[in-house]
């Protein structure tokens, strides 16, 4: 059975400021002119959440779409902008792919809940276009976004690291 380690070492996985795993895997020669500079017009990336950890809440600029490939079921939460929270789950059983707006508050955890795998964590792909960025990259800050959506705060702090 494929575990973390082997997935770690077979895609050159390392720890991403968000949580979890991550190897940029394709960055597009196509250059594209964003507000904060030319970016590729894509980039692509194997990310892996363990069964205990979370992708923290934050923000990037462009669109990101991700890929269901193995393991846990994933969910990804998001706040609209005008507060609406959101979930939705990327396994076998439920979506596959799924597109995050750029612009837009979201986070993400393993849901062992549904039972659906014995393994302990979730391998994804994510593609963002125009490509990404740290520069393009927000992290959340928990109390900052509980004041700007107290209906969530339960949520904001649980899935928050900053």
């Amino acid at each position: 059975m494929k575990n973390v380690d082997y997935w770690t070492n077979k895609l050159n996985l390392e720890a991403h400021p968000e949580g979890g795993f991550y190897s940029r895997i394709f960055t597009s020669h196509k250059a594209m002119p964003t507000s904060t500079g030319d970016r590729p017009s894509a980039t692509a990336i194997h990310y892996l959440l363990e069964e205990d950890d979370y992708s923290s809440w934050h923000r990037i600029q462009h669109d990101e779409i991700w890929f269901f490939h193995t393991g846990m079921a994933i969910t990804v939460h998001e706040i609209s902008p005008s507060g609406e929270l959101s979930s939705r789950t990327l396994s076998h059983n439920h979506e596959i792919s799924l597109t995050v707006k750029g612009g837009v508050w979201f986070c993400s955890e393993p849901n062992s809940k549904l039972a659906e795998t014995t393994l302990d964590y979730g391998l994804v792909s994510c593609v963002v276009s125009p490509g990404f960025d740290f520069i393009d990259f927000e992290i959340g800050n928990k109390e900052k976004l509980a004041e700007l959506y107290p209906q969530h705060r339960d949520i904001i702090c649980r899935l928050c690291r900053g």
